[in-house]
């Protein structure tokens, strides 16, 4: 046999508070970590792969394992019509606990801007989060690579609510955090980044922590099928630098 092959048999990556490299973010992530009774609200804005859906969806997943009614919505993967039916649904279970906890994150909410449907439902959802009981948390989520200040909706009252959220911009990672990312993310799979393969790797390779997280999947998978350590000469034959 000159090959072996692998069965996709890997947990899915989970993001969550643990595994995100704070890098400069530390204030944020403090924030995010707590659960604070009464509304808070996040805008969270950065570059594309800076961290903005990761700390969406780790928010989520705190939530869930406080047992809080949570929803992450990609507005960028649900039509006008999806979206406006997925908030509604929403609005519906919250309304229906007075005392529920709850966290909504809404990733690349540009989407829906300019939409009617999808705006005057948004200012419900915002209203329901923001005047429910004191005693419980409730949180809304929103990221863009911009400021609200920069994205105007043309519903005026949310243009308003949103730009008074607690703004944060998200800094990129430098190459050490990327080394803790990578190393991390090969721990976690049952074996170790060498030094040497890093060092390489950020030097001649692309830098975007996301094509990076990608080619350590295609490099996994050529290790397990050809039975090798992760080494320069195989990142060499598989990446093609």
């Amino acid at each position: 046999m000159n090959g072996q092959t692998i069965l996709p048999i890997d947990a899915p990556h989970q993001p969550s508070f643990d595994n995100f490299v704070i890098g400069p973010n530390q204030e944020l992530c403090a924030g995010l970590s707590s659960w604070p009774c009464g509304f808070s609200g996040f805008w969270l804005r950065g570059e594309a792969v800076c961290g903005k859906t990761h700390l969406l969806r780790a928010s989520c997943l705190s939530a869930a394992e406080s047992g809080f009614l949570q929803a992450y919505i990609d507005c960028l993967e649900l039509s006008v019509s999806g979206f406006v039916d997925a908030v509604g649904d929403l609005l519906g279970r919250i309304r229906q606990g007075a005392d529920l906890s709850v966290c909504v994150a809404l990733d690349h909410v540009e989407a829906v801007r300019g939409e009617a449907g999808a705006e005057e439902i948004l200012m419900a959802l915002y209203n329901v989060l923001n005047d429910g009981g004191a005693d419980v948390p409730r949180r809304l989520l929103v990221a863009h690579r911009h400021s609200a200040g920069q994205l105007s909706f043309a519903l005026a009252d949310l243009n308003s609510r949103l730009r008074a959220l607690a703004h944060y911009q998200l800094q990129p990672l430098n190459d050490d955090e990327k080394s803790h990312v990578m190393t991390r993310r090969a721990e976690q799979r049952g074996y170790r980044l060498a030094d040497n393969v890093l060092e390489y790797w950020l030097r001649r390779g692309p830098r975007g922590i996301d094509q990076l997280l990608a080619d350590l999947d295609r490099l996994d998978q050529a290790a397990l099928e050809q039975q090798r350590l992760l080494t320069v000469p195989l990142l060499k034959s598989v990446l093609g630098y």
